[in-house]
C-alpha cells in the first residue's frame, strides 16, 4: 500500500470515533458520568492506530486474494495418495484412448495413399489385378477401426469410472473440509463473512467444483491427446500445409483469452448475486414469523428477485460469450481449411502425372510425391484436431468455473484463524484458580474499526469472585464476555487468567473451563439430553449429571412433559420451545460441567420471576459448594445485587465499581439505576426469606445432588443406526410442465434449436465437400483439378460464417431459456415457501437448510434441462440425422447399414437412463447436511464456546456418508456407458467401412459416393461422445424440478399472504375474543397447550378495544401462544379467536396483520441498514416518521452516535448491534405504522432499566395520545402492573383474570407471584423515592 494511502488512513484514524459523536448520555446518567468522560477523553496510542491500519491492510489483502482462482494442481490437492495413483492411471487410460484416433489416422493416410494411386491406375488402364490390392487396403482400415474401438471400450471405461469416483470423493472431502474450517474460524472472520450466505456460497461453488473434479479433467486430457496426436500426424504427412493452418491458431488463442476474461467476470458476478439472494432467502425463512407479522413477504420476494435477475443477466452474458468463443474458433478453423485445401491442391497438382504415380506405387515411398491422400489426411488430421479442440471447450470451461469457485472455498479451508480452537498450541494450566484481569484494553470490532468499544479498559476479578456488569445497552458488557471467551483479541492490552495472557493459553482447553449462556440462547440439532450433555467435554455425561443440571436450571419438569422427555429431538424447527425453556436448557448446559468460570450474558432475561429466582438460588448454591468465578451481564439489578463486585460500564470504561451497598451510597449512575428499578441499599437477591432458600435446597436444586427414583422412568438417549434401504426410483418432473415454464421463450428456443441443429449438421456436411475435393485429387489433369477444388474449397467460407452465427445464437438463445427457467424455478420455490403457513416450517423437512438447498442447488440443476445441455442434445441429434441422410443420398446401402447400427449406439443412452433412474444414495432419517450446516453456523458462538466444532463437523461428515456410498457404483456405471458408447461408434465405422469396401470393389460403387457416405457417418457419429453428460444432466434436472414442484404444489390455506380471500372491514376498533380455544402445536398433537379442565374450557378471554392486557405465568404455559393465535400464526384446534366480532379465520390475513404491531420474544433484524429495517414496518414512511418511531423506542440517540447514523449496517441478523439495540429497533419497526393492536412478547427483556423505562414511558404516552389494544407478555410483573387487566395462564387456560389490584386481593397465583417479585420491587421503589 502506498505511503499516501497509509497517511490518509492514519489521519482518519487519528480522530477517535468518540470525538465525533454527539455528547449524549441518558439524562439520568449525566450528572454521574465524570469517570466515564475521563476515560473517554484518553487518546489511543500509536500501537492502537497501527493495529487499526494493519487490520485494514489485512482485509484489503484478503479481498484481493479472494479474486484469484486456484491452479489445477491446487484444485486436486485434496486427493489422497491412493486417489492420485488412480487418477494417474486414469490419465494414462485417457491418453491411450485419446491416441486411438491418431493411430487410426496414420493407417488411413497410408491406405488412402495406396487407394488413390490404385484408383488412378484403375481409371487410367483398367487393370483388374489391382482389385485385390484395393480390398486388402480397405480391410486394414476396418481392422484399425476395430482396434480403436476396443481401446476406447477398455480405456474409456477405466478412465471415466476412475475419475468419476475420485472426483466425487474429492468433492465430498472438500465440502467436509470447508465446513470443518468454517466452524473453526474466529469471530473476526465471521464479522466479514455473512453466515447466512455461507451455505449458499458453498452449495453453488461445490456444483462447479464437483463438475471440474470429475471426468471433465480426464475428458479434456483425452481430447487434448487426440487433438495433439492428430496435429502431429498432420505435420508428419505435410508439414508445410499443417504450418499454414497453425498460423491461424494465434487468432483463436487471443480471442479465447479476451473472451474468457469477460466470461469469468460475468460468472463471478452471477455467483455473487446468487449468494446474496441465498442470504436473503435464509434470513427470510429463519425469521418467517417476523416477516409474516410485518407482511414483508412481498418485500422479501422483490429483494430476492432483484438479485436473482442480476444473477440471471450475468449468466446469460457469460453464456452467449461462450458461444461467441466457440463460434469464432470455428470461423477461424473453417477459414484455414479454405486456405489449406487451395495450397494442398497446388501441391498435388505439381506431381499429378501417371509416371510418378506408378513409381510411388511400386516403391512404396510415401515421400516420393505430395499425394491427395496426404493432403486430405493432413487436413483431416487438423479437422479432427479442431473438433476435439472444440470438445475441450466445455471441459475447460467447467474446469475454469471450478477453479474460480474453489478460490473462496479453498481460501476458507486454508485460512488459519488467529484464534484457532482446534490448535494444540498454547499452555494448559496445571491448576485454574479463576482470576481474571483485563489490563489497558483497547478494542473495536473489525467491521467498525473507527468505532472503539474500549479505551484503556481495566477490570480485575479475583478467583471465585462473582462480578456483575451493568450499564446501558450498547456500552460493551457483552463484548467483555466475548473477550473473556477469546472470541476476539484486544487490539492493545491484555486479557489474563491467573496472571497468564489468554493468547498464551490453549483456546479449546480454556473454553472447556468456561460455562457460557449467551444473550440469545442457541440449541443444536439433537435431543434435549444431548444439548445439555454437550456442556461436558471429553466424556459422555451420565444421566444423573444431565438430570441434576436440568433441575438446577429449573428445566426438569417441562422436559419430562415433552413427547419423549429428555430424548425429545430438537431440529431447530420441529419442536416448539419458548424463550424461557431454551434459556433454561442453555443454563443447564453451562453448569453441567462444573466450570471454573461462568459467563452469564442476560442468562435469565426470558424466565418468569419464580424460575429466575430458583435458578439464581441454584447458582448461588453452586458457588458455595465450588469455588467458581462468575461474570454476569444483567439489566435486572435484582438478579446481581449479592455479587461480590458490580462494575458499571458506560461509554467503554468502568464508571463505578464496588458492592451493591457501596455503589448505592455513591449516589452515582448505579444509584440512579437502582432507583429506577425500585431497589434500595438493603435489597437482597434470591429468596425473600431464609425459609425459601431452604426450600430451594430441599427441592434438590444443587448440581451435586443427583436424581433419584423419579428419574428412573426417563429413557436414556438411544442411538438409532441408520439402515440402508434399497435404491428407490427417482421422481421426475414431466418435461411438458418444464416446457410450459419456458413457453415465453419459445422464440429463443426455436432459434436456439435451429442454430444448434445447424452447428451439428456442419460436420456431416463437411463430408460432401471433403469427399469431392479428395476425389478431385485423382484427376491427372492439373488444371482441371485446380479449377474444381477452387470452387469447392471457397464454400468453406460459407461454413465459417454459418458456424460463427449459429454458435453465437445457440449460446444466446439457450442461455436465455435455461437461466430464465432457473430464475423462474427459484422464484417459484421461494414464492411457495413464503406463502406457506407458519406450522409448515415447524417440520424438520422444511428446515431452513433443507429449503435453501431446494432454492439453490435444485434450481441450478433445472437449467440443464432447457439450457446448454439441450443445445448439446440437439447438436447430437442433428449431427447423427444429417449424417444418416447424407449417407442415404450418396449410397443407400451404406446409409441403411449406418441406420441399422444406430440402435447399437443408442444402447448406451438407454442403459444409462435405466441406471440413473435408480438412486445410488442411501436414504436415511437423519438430519441433512444442509440442515446441520445451517444450524451450526447460526449458533456458531455457542458451537465455539462449548468446543463443538469437531462434533458438528463430524455430524456433517456422517450425513455425507450416504451420498458417498453410491459413488463407486456411479463411477463404474458411468465408465461402462461411456466406454460402450465409444466402442459402438467405432464398431459402426468398421461395419460401414467393411460394407463400403465390398460395394466399392464388387458392386462398382463410385469412390466419391463411397467416401461421402463414409465421412458423413463418421463425422455425424462423433457428436455422440457427449451422450453421457447429456442424459445424466437431463435426469438430474427433472429430479430437481420434481422436488421444487413438490413444494409449490402443496396446497395453501387462507393464511396465504397473497390470497385476497377474507374480509377486510372498513375500520377496526381492536376488540379481541378468545372463545373456548383448544390448541396444540401441529408437531405435538398429543401435548395440548390449551385444553379443558374442571375449572375452565380452554382459553376464554374477551379484550375490549383500546384495552391493555398482560399475559403472565410460568415459562411454557402458553403466553406467547396466545399472541401467535391472535396474529393467526396458528389456528386453534377448537373454539375461535375473533377480532371485532370477526373470526380471524374469516379475515384477510394480510389485512389482519397489517393492523397489528408485533415484537417477538427473540427480535430479528435483517441484513441492511437500520433505516431499511425500520421501513419494513411501513415501506412508505418518511424520514421524520422513521426518526419519531426511533425516538419513541429510545433508539434515536444510539443510532445517531454511529458513524453512518440510520444508514449504519446492522450485520447478519443484527450481529453488529447489542441485544438491547436490536430490541429497540424492532420496537420502532412495530410502532412506525401506528397499529390498532400492539403485541409485545417480552419486548423489553434485553433492555437496560433506563432504556426500558424510557421505552415504557414512550409506549404509555402513545397509548394515551392514541389508545390501542395492547397485548403484552412479560415476566417482570412491575412492567405490566398498570395494564387494564392481567391474565394468569396455567393448566391449559386462564387461571385468573383481573386488574392488578383485583388479582392481588384474590390471593391466588398472581398474588403468590407478586409477593415473590413485584411487591418487593414496588416497595423498594417507594422507599427510594422518599426524601433521604
Amino acid at each position: 500500500m502506498s505511503t499516501a494511502v497509509m497517511s490518509m488512513r492514519a489521519s482518519a484514524m487519528a480522530v477517535p470515533k468518540t470525538t465525533r459523536r454527539k455528547p449524549q448520555l441518558a439524562a439520568s446518567f449525566a450528572k454521574d458520568a465524570i469517570p466515564a468522560a475521563q476515560a473517554i477523553a484518553m487518546k489511543p496510542d500509536e500501537k492502537y492506530l497501527s493495529s487499526l491500519a494493519r487490520r485494514q491492510v489485512e482485509e484489503d489483502e484478503k479481498l484481493e486474494y479472494k479474486a484469484h482462482k486456484v491452479s489445477l494442481f491446487r484444485l486436486l490437492s485434496y486427493s489422497t495418495t491412493s486417489e492420485r495413483w488412480l487418477m494417474g492411471f486414469g490419465l494414462l487410460c485417457a491418453a491411450t484412448a485419446g491416441c486411438g484416433l491418431p493411430f487410426w489416422l496414420v493407417l488411413l493416410a497410408q491406405a488412402l495413399d495406396k487407394l488413390s494411386n490404385i484408383g488412378i491406375l484403375i481409371n487410367a488402364i483398367g487393370s483388374a489385378g489391382l482389385q485385390d490390392l484395393l480390398q486388402q487396403e480397405l480391410n486394414r482400415l476396418v481392422i484399425a477401426f476395430v482396434i480403436v474401438g476396443v481401446l476406447s471400450l477398455v480405456c474409456g471405461t477405466l478412465y471415466v469410472a476412475i475419475w468419476t469416483y475420485t472426483g466425487e470423493r474429492q468433492a465430498l472431502r472438500i465440502k467436509d473440509k470447508f465446513v470443518q474450517s468454517a466452524l473453526k474460524q474466529d469471530s473476526t472472520w465471521f464479522d466479514t463473512h455473512n453466515r447466512e450466505e455461507l451455505p449458499t456460497t458453498m452449495a453453488n461453488a461445490m456444483v462447479h467444483i464437483q463438475g471440474a473434479l470429475g471426468r471433465q479433467i480426464a475428458d479434456t486430457f483425452a481430447n487434448a491427446f487426440t487433438a495433439a496426436g492428430c496435429l502431429t500426424v498432420a505435420f508428419l504427412l505435410n508439414a508445410w500445409l499443417a504450418f499454414i493452418m497453425l498460423c491461424f491458431v494465434p487468432f483463436i488463442i487471443i480471442a479465447i483469452m479476451v473472451i474468457s476474461c469477460f466470461v469469468r467476470k460475468h460468472s463471478t458476478r452471477a455467483g455473487e448475486s446468487f449468494s446474496q439472494a441465498g442470504a436473503i432467502a435464509t434470513e427470510t425463512i429463519s425469521g418467517i414469523k417476523t416477516v409474516a407479522s410485518l407482511c414483508a413477504q412481498k418485500a422479501s420476494l422483490d429483494k430476492y428477485e432483484s438479485f436473482v435477475v442480476d444473477g440471471q443477466n450475468s449468466s446469460v452474458n457469460s453464456g452467449w460469450l461462450a458461444g461467441l468463443s466457440a463460434g469464432f474458433t470455428s470461423f477461424v478453423l473453417y477459414s484455414s481449411y479454405t486456405v489449406a485445401f487451395l495450397v494442398g491442391t497446388q501441391q498435388v497438382a505439381a506431381d499429378a502425372n501417371l509416371i510418378t504415380i506408378i513409381q510411388c506405387l511400386l516403391t512404396g515411398d510415401p515421400n516420393c510425391r505430395v499425394s491427395g491422400s496426404s493432403v486430405m489426411c493432413c487436413i483431416y488430421g487438423v479437422i479432427i484436431c479442431a473438433t476435439f479442440f472444440g470438445l475441450m471447450a466445455p471441459g475447460i470451461q467447467s474446469i475454469n468455473l471450478g477453479r474460480s469457485a474453489a478460490g473462496d472455498v479453498f481460501a476458507t479451508i486454508e485460512h488459519v484463524p488467529k484464534i484457532d480452537p482446534t490448535s494444540k498450541d498454547g499452555r494448559i494450566l496445571d491448576k485454574l484458580k479463576g482470576g481474571l484481569e483485563m489490563s489497558n484494553v483497547f478494542f473495536s470490532y473489525p467491521t467498525r474499526p473507527q468505532d472503539p468499544i474500549f479505551y484503556n479498559f481495566n477490570l480485575t476479578i479475583k478467583p471465585g469472585q462473582s462480578m456483575a456488569l451493568v450499564g446501558p445497552s450498547g456500552s460493551g458488557k457483552s463484548t467483555i464476555a466475548k473477550l473473556l471467551l477469546r472470541f476476539y483479541d484486544p487490539l492493545q492490552g491484555s486479557v489474563m487468567v491467573d496472571g497468564v495472557s489468554l493468547q498464551d493459553i490453549n483456546v479449546a482447553w480454556w473454553r472447556s473451563r468456561v460455562g457460557y449462556v449467551s444473550q440469545r440462547p442457541i440449541l443444536f440439532p439433537g435431543t434435549i439430553r444431548f444439548n445439555i450433555a454437550c456442556g461436558i467435554e471429553g466424556r459422555e455425561a451420565t444421566d444423573e449429571e444431565v438430570f441434576a443440571a436440568a433441575k438446577a436450571a429449573c428445566a426438569d419438569e417441562f422436559i419430562k412433559d415433552m413427547p419423549e422427555g429428555y430424548n425429545t429431538f430438537f431440529s431447530g424447527a420441529s419442536l416448539q420451545l419458548s424463550g424461557g425453556q431454551m434459556q433454561r436448557i442453555s443454563i443447564a448446559r453451562a453448569i453441567i460441567g462444573n466450570p471454573a468460570i461462568l459467563l452469564l450474558d442476560e442468562a435469565t432475561s426470558a424466565l418468569d420471576s419464580n424460575s429466575e429466582r430458583t435458578v439464581q438460588q441454584a447458582l448461588a448454591n453452586i458457588r458455595e459448594t465450588k469455588k467458581m468465578t462468575t461474570v454476569t451481564v444483567a439489566h435486572r439489578l435484582s438478579t446481581i445485587m449479592d455479587s461480590d463486585q458490580i462494575a458499571v460500564i458506560n461509554k467503554g470504561s468502568i464508571a463505578e465499581q464496588g458492592t451493591h451497598k457501596e455503589l448505592y451510597n455513591m449516589n452515582g449512575i448505579y444509584t440512579t439505576l437502582c432507583q429506577d428499578q425500585g431497589i434500595t441499599a438493603e435489597s437482597v437477591t434470591g429468596a425473600d426469606s431464609p425459609h425459601e432458600a431452604d426450600e430451594g435446597q430441599k427441592n434438590g436444586y444443587a448440581l451435586q445432588k443427583t436424581g433419584g427414583d423419579e428419574e428412573k422412568g426417563v429413557k436414556a438417549e438411544e442411538t438409532k443406526e441408520e439402515g440402508e434401504t434399497a435404491p428407490v426410483e427417482e421422481v421426475l418432473a414431466p418435461m411438458s410442465r418444464l416446457w410450459n415454464y419456458n413457453k415465453s421463450e419459445w422464440a429463443y428456443i426455436l432459434v436456439g434449436i435451429i442454430s444448434a441443429a445447424g452447428v451439428g449438421a456442419l460436420s456431416p456436411c463437411e463430408a460432401i465437400l471433403t469427399a469431392r475435393i479428395v476425389t478431385t485429387f485423382y484427376t491427372v489433369d492439373a488444371d482441371e483439378m485446380i479449377a474444381a477444388n477452387r470452387r469447392d474449397t471457397l464454400l468453406f467460407l460459407a461454413f465459417a460464417v454459418g458456424s460463427l452465427v449459429a454458435n453465437v445464437m445457440m449460446g444466446l438463445c439457450f442461455s436465455v431459456s435455461g437461466f430464465r427457467l432457473t430464475r423462474r424455478m427459484r422464484l417459484l420455490a421461494f414464492n411457495a415457501i413464503v406463502r406457506h403457513n407458519i406450522p409448515w416450517f415447524d417440520y424438520p423437512e422444511h428446515s431452513t437448510g433443507e429449503l435453501t438447498t431446494r432454492l439453490e442447488a435444485d434450481s441450478e440443476s433445472v437449467s440443464k434441462v432447457t439450457g446448454w445441455q439441450l443445445a448439446y442434445k440437439v447438436r447430437i441429434m442433428a449431427s447423427m440425422c444429417s449424417g444418416m441422410v447424407i449417407a442415404l443420398i450418396y449410397s443407400w446401402q451404406i446409409g441403411l447399414v449406418a441406420l441399422c447400427c444406430v440402435p447399437l449406439i443408442m444402447i448406451a443412452a438407454v442403459v444409462q437412463k435405466l441406471c440413473f433412474s435408480q438412486r445410488f444414495v442411501k436414504q436415511t432419517d437423519g438430519l441433512s447436511p444442509a440442515t446441520i450446516l445451517e444450524q451450526g453456523l447460526r449458533g456458531i458462538a455457542a458451537v465455539q464456546a462449548y468446543n463443538l466444532e469437531e462434533k458438528v463437523g463430524k455430524d456433517f461428515s456422517e450425513s455425507l456418508k450416504p451420498e458417498a456410498a453410491g459413488k463407486i457404483k456411479l463411477g463404474i456405471v458411468s465408465g461402462l456407458v461411456y466406454g460402450f458408447s465409444q466402442f459402438a461408434i467405432f464398431s459402426t465405422f468398421a461395419v460401414v467401412f467393411y460394407v463400403g469396401a465390398i460395394l466399392l470393389t464388387q458392386q462398382g460403387l463410385l469412390f466419391v459416393n463411397f467416401f461421402t457416405s463414409l465421412l458423413a457417418v463418421m463425422f455425424g457419429a462423433i457428436g455422440v461422445a457427449s451422450v453421457n453428460a447429456d442424459f445424466k444432466s437431463k435426469q438430474d434436472g427433472q429430479a430437481a424440478a420434481a422436488r421444487i414442484f413438490a413444494i409449490s404444489d402443496e396446497p395453501l390455506d387462507t393464511t396465504d399472504p397473497f390470497c385476497d380471500k377474507g374480509d377486510k372491514p372498513g375500520s377496526l376498533s381492536g376488540s379481541i375474543t378468545f372463545d373456548s380455544c383448544y390448541f396444540s402445536y401441529p408437531t405435538r398433537p398429543n401435548k395440548p397447550v390449551y385444553y379443558k379442565t374442571e375449572e375452565h374450557d380452554g382459553v376464554s378471554l374477551s379484550i375490549a378495544p383500546k384495552e391493555s392486557v398482560a399475559f403472565v405465568g410460568k415459562s411454557g404455559c402458553g403466553k406467547s401462544t396466545a399472541l401467535q393465535l391472535a396474529l393467526r400464526f396458528y389456528e386453534v384446534t377448537s373454539g375461535a379467536v375473533s377480532v371485532d366480532g370477526h373470526k380471524v379465520d374469516d379475515l384477510n390475513v394480510m389485512w389482519l396483520r397489517g393492523q397489528i404491531g408485533y415484537v417477538g420474544q427473540q427480535p430479528i433484524l435483517f441484513s441492511g441498514t437500520i433505516k431499511s429495517n425500520i421501513l419494513l414496518g411501513k415501506p412508505d414512511a418518511t424520514d421524520d416518521e422513521i426518526r419519531n418511531a426511533a425516538k419513541a423506542a429510545n433508539a434515536h440517540d444510539f443510532i445517531m452516535e454511529m458513524d453512518s447514523g440510520y444508514d449504519s449496517d446492522v450485520g447478519t441478523g443484527g450481529s453488529l448491534l447489542s441485544g438491547g439495540q436490536v430490541q429497540r429497533i424492532a420496537i420502532a419497526r412495530a410502532i412506525i405504522k401506528n397499529p390498532k393492536i400492539l403485541v409485545l412478547d417480552e419486548a423489553t427483556s434485553a433492555l437496560d432499566n433506563v432504556s426500558e423505562r424510557v421505552v415504557q414511558e414512550a409506549l404509555d404516552k402513545l397509548q394515551e395520545e392514541q389508545p390501542r389494544t395492547t397485548l403484552i407478555v412479560a415476566h417482570r410483573l412491575v412492567t405490566v402492573k398498570n395494564c387494564d387487566r392481567i391474565a394468569v395462564l396455567g393448566d391449559g387456560g386462564v387461571a385468573e383474570l383481573g386488574s392488578h389490584d383485583e388479582l392481588v386481593k384474590k390471593e391466588g397465583l398472581y398474588h403468590e407471584l407478586w409477593m415473590k417479585q413485584g411487591a418487593k420491587e414496588e416497595k423498594n421503589a417507594v422507599d427510594a423515592s422518599l426524601p433521604r
